[in-house]
């Protein structure tokens, strides 16, 4: 029997590769919109999963450009791949490409959701036939985004994607613990 951690993992790992084309904006949470009691569930470094070639790229890349711009690395932690996994699954099966859930919830009150209640969270979305390269350089092209990703005070990250006819929709959940 699987334990619910590699069943993330696993969920994370079967979402398929990105083949479609597009990018949308980013949104971020400010701390101000915080409730005001610290995370009931702890972000801790996790390994992405590694059955995800393209995730675990995307996430080096996201790297890359943090170390060029004097940022740590991102670490994983499960709670933002799950809320990640939930939002490509909620823009595929709705096909929009939006911040906000079908059942009005934010990047924030998803985490909230999942028992996370991060200092600053940050979400990066996108539809499109992006080789992680592509999709990263999309993403730092566009200021929302690039904010997103530079922000040196979010240490931790959540990549999912989810395949559809013609394309893929990518979820970037970022977060300070």
């Amino acid at each position: 029997m699987r334990s619910p951690r590699a069943t993330r993992r696993l969920s994370a790992a079967l979402l398929g590769t990105a083949v479609a084309a597009g990018l949308l904006a980013a949104g971020t949470v400010p701390a101000s919109a915080a409730p005001r009691h610290r995370a009931a569930v702890p972000l801790v470094p996790a390994p992405l999963p590694q059955g995800d070639p393209l995730a675990v790229e995307v996430l080096a890349l996201t790297n890359q450009a943090r170390a060029a711009a004097g940022c740590a690395p991102l670490a994983v932690a499960d709670p933002l791949v799950a809320a990640a996994i939930e939002h490509s699954g909620e823009m595929a099966a709705t096909a929009s490409l939006t911040h906000t859930g079908p059942d009005g919830s934010t990047p924030r009150t998803r985490l909230a959701a999942l028992g996370v209640v991060p200092r600053r969270s940050a979400e990066n979305v996108a539809v499109g036939a992006f080789t992680p390269r592509s999709l990263v350089d999309a993403w730092l092209a566009s200021p929302g985004h690039r904010r997103n990703l530079l922000d040196c005070r979010l240490g931790f990250v959540g990549i999912a994607r989810q395949d559809v006819a013609g394309g893929a929709y990518w979820t970037q959940v970022m977060a300070a613990a």
